[in-house]
């Protein structure tokens, strides 16, 4: 019998539930894989009570290329003006260095496997992929993937090709397209590009845009642009990142963490990163990562919890009284539960009882040297994978 098939709900207490508007609630019931509200115990539920932690909406990471995270971040020079210069010097060493033969088609299956564990172990829910929707994403996959969106390389890969996708794409769906990844001319110069072929629209969702002057965003955001933030894979290549502290102030401000071949690791890593910047609050950061990111990708009922809605939730150990502290300074060592409709997929020993009482078999593993428990399915999955999530271990 499917957890979200029986009756008996889950409460959450002693916990700091976090709102879209930034209050906070002390618990939270769910029940059939739906959220009931902010309310009391009923009679039978299972209470399970959180001492003091963080519990959030699952974490939405609103860019990835699920099947290049086998591999470290790889550069080779100190510091790039235009992406396009790191994609020559990377792509012609995919058939000959140590480093990156991995990337052969009779692997993709396992590296999206990865790609899945990266997400999930962090507390990601939802992950918007920004390459095909290869078969292996459709069905059964650990994570739930953004399906009804659009989208292009970029305009320096595609050219006029760009057009073409765009008008593809229903206007209710968010078109996702790299755009000013560099801080040269060129990488300034491809917004207006876009603009010219007419894709700067008001489902345009621009990621990275190191390069955006403050025309470039005053005219994005008077269309009704998105931005996706990715600070730490902006950093290892160009040295900077993207002012995006008018896109945050309207709500349209999402952060994603690119693929391991840039990035610092995974979402709350690059939480991590943005909060050094400075540029935005804790609170703002949050949203970028729950209901503003849902809002630019148009995902209905997600990155946030409410009554009816799915049960996607994380929870996270929160040390201060600021839960939106803990989670843009956490890491996922400290995630006790990771929770997809109401299903307990990943938490901490403490944890046990709740999957015992969904039905969902547990085998122990280490997460970066802490003790978790992760759903059976996915660790004999992870068992059997060719390719290894770092800092994952799995007993034979």
């Amino acid at each position: 019998m499917r957890w979200f098939d029986r009756s008996r709900g889950v409460s959450f207490v002693n916990a700091s539930v976090v709102r879209p508007d930034g209050t906070l609630a002390s618990s939270l019931r769910i029940a059939r894989g739906r959220v009931t509200g902010l309310n009391s115990p009923a009679r039978d539920d299972l209470v399970v009570d959180c001492g003091g932690a963080a519990i959030l909406p699952g974490l939405i990471n609103a860019h990835d290329h699920l099947e290049l995270n086998s591999f470290g971040r790889l550069k080779w020079r100190e510091r790039y003006e235009n992406v396009g210069e790191w994609i020559a010097d990377f792509q012609p060493r995919f058939a000959t260095d140590p480093a990156l033969a991995a990337n052969r088609p009779e692997t993709l299956t396992d590296r999206l496997f990865v790609g899945a564990l990266k997400n999930l172990l962090c507390g990601v829910t939802t992950v918007c992929h920004h390459n095909p929707l290869y078969p292996p994403l459709r069905n059964g996959f650990p994570v739930r993937v953004v399906r009804r969106f659009g989208w292009s390389h970029s305009w320096l890969m595609d050219g006029p090709r760009v057009r073409a996708s765009y008008r593809r794409t229903p206007a209710d769906w968010p078109w996702v397209v790299h755009a000013a990844e560099g801080v040269d001319a060129g990488a300034s110069a491809e917004l207006a590009e876009l603009d010219r072929l007419g894709c700067v629209g008001a489902n345009t969702v621009l990621v990275h845009g190191v390069g955006l002057k403050p025309a470039d965003r005053r005219l994005a955001l008077a269309r009704g642009c998105a931005l996706v933030w990715c600070p730490s894979s902006n950093h290892f290549l160009f040295g900077t990142t993207a002012d995006v502290r008018d896109f945050s102030a309207r709500g349209r401000l999402a952060i994603g963490s690119d693929s391991r071949l840039s990035c610092d690791g995974d979402l709350l890593d690059e939480l991590r990163a943005a909060r050094l910047t400075g540029l935005i609050s804790t609170r703002d950061l949050v949203r970028a990562v729950t209901c503003d990111a849902a809002y630019a990708l148009r995902l209905r009922r997600a990155g946030e919890l409410l009554d009816g809605g799915p049960a996607d939730l994380v929870i996270l150990a929160a040390p201060g009284a600021d839960p939106f502290a803990a989670a843009v300074s956490a890491h996922r060592s400290d995630v006790r539960l990771v929770m997809i409709d109401g299903r307990p997929l990943m938490g901490d020993p403490g944890m046990l009882r709740l999957f015992e009482d969904a039905r969902v078999a547990t085998v122990s593993v280490t997460v970066d040297g802490r003790p978790k428990i992760l759903a059976a399915a996915i660790a004999d999955r992870a068992r059997r994978s060719a390719i290894h999530e770092p800092g994952l271990e799995v007993p034979a």
